[in-house]
């Protein structure tokens, strides 16, 4: 058992019956989350064990594993093995937002533009709010991210947008500018990238940052927008924006193909 944490402290999980409803395994598992979300329980916090679990609902091993199982591609469980492990409520992760978010773009064929408008709306003020906001040594650290050390461009560019996003001290904003960057990501691998366009990308990210770092929200809020705009401009120019976010078949490019003929028929 992690250090800290006793085991007369693992809360009790009020969870009824879902022997005669369908999709037991579904029901349990909304069961545990609301009791997760509803006692505000810590991430790291111990919840019953599997047996416990079985005893209280009057469900199957089966279908309670299938539950945690669900609860762990929320990402709201985690399961940790050894003589301390245990299912545990897990540490918030953006990364499980973006994941749902992916899928549901895609088979949409949601345009670029659609990522693009999205951006102009929700990362100048962003970066407004960084300016005012922010420590002077997160000031400093995004000085040196924006001189974009050896490293794919595209890299540069979202850590760039995510760090900004995190300076803002809102989460919400922070959520909603880091889970499309991860999308961002897959679409700039896709992309032809000249050097000029880093350079752009560059002196761009520069500018912004010396606005934050000096403090001056209307400035930095302005030079975020400035850089989104071209961003925009570069893909109409190359006939991007009225494509899907990324091509549904660049997501087959790092994949093994082993499954290539059942899907195909």
């Amino acid at each position: 058992m992690p250090e800290g944490v006793r085991r007369d402290s693992v809360p009790t999980v009020a969870v009824k019956s879902a022997r005669t409803l369908p999709k037991a395994a579904a029901s349990l598992a909304e069961e545990i989350r609301a009791q997760i979300l509803g006692l505000g329980l810590e991430p790291g916090s111990q919840l019953p064990s599997e047996p416990e679990l079985i005893s209280q609902s009057g469900l199957g091993r089966a279908t309670v594993r299938e539950a945690i199982r669900l609860l762990e591609a929320q990402g709201l469980v985690v399961i940790r093995r050894g003589s301390h492990g245990g299912i545990f409520v897990a540490q918030p992760n953006l990364s499980n937002l973006s994941h749902t978010l992916a899928p549901v773009l895609t088979l949409s064929k949601a345009p670029l533009r659609d990522l693009t408008t999205y951006r102009k709306m929700v990362e100048p003020p962003a970066a407004g709010l960084a300016a005012t906001l922010a420590s002077a040594e997160s000031k400093q650290s995004l000085l040196k991210l924006a001189e974009h050390n050896p490293g794919p461009g595209y890299t540069n560019e979202v850590a760039f947008h995510e760090r900004i996003a995190e300076m803002s001290d809102n989460l919400l904003l922070r959520v909603l500018v880091i889970v499309p960057h991860d999308l961002l990501r897959e679409h700039l691998k896709g992309e032809s990238i000249e050097n000029t366009d880093l350079d752009e990308a560059n002196q761009a990210h520069m500018a912004i940052a010396k606005a934050i770092a000096a403090g001056d929200a209307d400035r930095a809020t302005r030079a975020m927008a400035k850089h989104l705009e071209a961003f925009e401009q570069r893909m109409s120019r190359e006939g991007r924006l009225d494509r899907p976010i990324v091509p549904q078949e660049q997501w087959l490019r790092d994949h093994s193909p082993a499954f290539s003929s059942f899907f195909s028929g």
